[in-house]
């Protein structure tokens, strides 16, 4: 197993492919499950090919991404994280040690893929997918006995950025971001979608904020979880747990903890902004 690269190699990658959370995370990834030699499947992005089969040596890499998901976010005009850049039909045949980026859903996967990887590999895709349940039984199928799944993934929707706005620009030529949300930390836990949009109408123009509380509140690219219920589904999954450990935590000022408790009353943690799993195909 490749050892883990400094930061500087990591930086170097960042900068050579244009990523930058992507490449920690595989190298997590490398250390956890192991990618180099491996037949990979990714689900909810498209990392280079060079980087995946020469700087993380896997042997072959397929990676199924949801076309609709980038259709509306770079509806916005801004490009919010990677969009891919080609795609083939999905469950078009690719040869042994090929790689190719393949256009559809998870939670469709064509025969052609069952059994055919060592290795799940999704990073922030899993707060996106709506039927996960599905999903999860896909990437069991996918797997060969004794394949592992690697997942990790932020920000969900229990977390204080759990909305997952996309960047977005109003009629004043502002470009709102995560960086300077106009949406209050678990503020889209806590309005209502029009008491948001009032609120977001004392910063912007009518139909930015109108956009924006679709993105918030009715958007079918998110999937609206709260980490009670990823434990859950996990849980209840084909797969056997190895890890599944919730990732930055994120302190709660007491009152909204109460508050949040209140409304949401079989829920609790509203610190944890994500999550990360390590699953395997025992049977």
């Amino acid at each position: 197993m490749k050892p883990m690269p400094t930061e500087a190699e990591v930086a170097a990658l960042q900068a050579k492919y244009g990523l930058s959370y992507h490449v920690n995370y595989a190298m997590h990834a490398q250390q956890m499950v192991g990618l180099e030699g491996k037949r990979v499947l990714e689900v909810g992005g498209s990392l280079p090919r060079e980087f995946a089969l020469q700087d993380l040596g896997a042997s072959r890499w397929i990676a199924l991404e949801h076309r609709e998901y980038w259709d509306e976010v770079l509806s916005t005009g801004n490009v919010t994280g990677t969009p891919p850049e080609m795609g083939a039909a999905t469950g078009q045949a690719a040869r042994a040690d090929d790689y190719q980026v393949q256009f559809g859903s998870i939670e469709k996967l064509p025969d052609n893929l069952a059994g055919a990887f060592d290795v799940v590999f999704s990073i922030a895709a899993f707060e996106h997918i709506a039927r996960l349940p599905e999903a999860l039984e896909q990437m069991h199928r996918a797997l060969v006995p004794g394949g592992k799944l690697f997942s990790l993934f932020a920000p969900i929707w229990s977390s204080h950025s759990g909305h997952h706005m996309p960047d977005i620009t109003d009629k004043a030529g502002t470009v709102w971001t995560v960086n300077n949300s106009p949406v209050p930390p678990w503020g889209h836990l806590l309005y209502r979608p029009m008491e948001l949009y009032d609120l977001l109408r004392q910063r912007m123009d009518a139909e930015t904020a109108r956009e924006l509380v679709y993105f918030v509140y009715g958007s079918p690219h998110i999937n609206r979880l709260f980490l009670e219920d990823y434990v859950d589904i996990v849980s209840r999954s084909s797969f056997t747990v190895r890890i599944m450990a919730p990732q930055w935590a994120y302190p709660v000022p007491s009152h909204l903890q109460a508050q949040l408790a209140a409304m949401l009353p079989k829920r609790s943690d509203f610190s944890s902004c994500g999550l990360l799993l390590v699953l395997e195909r025992t049977r």
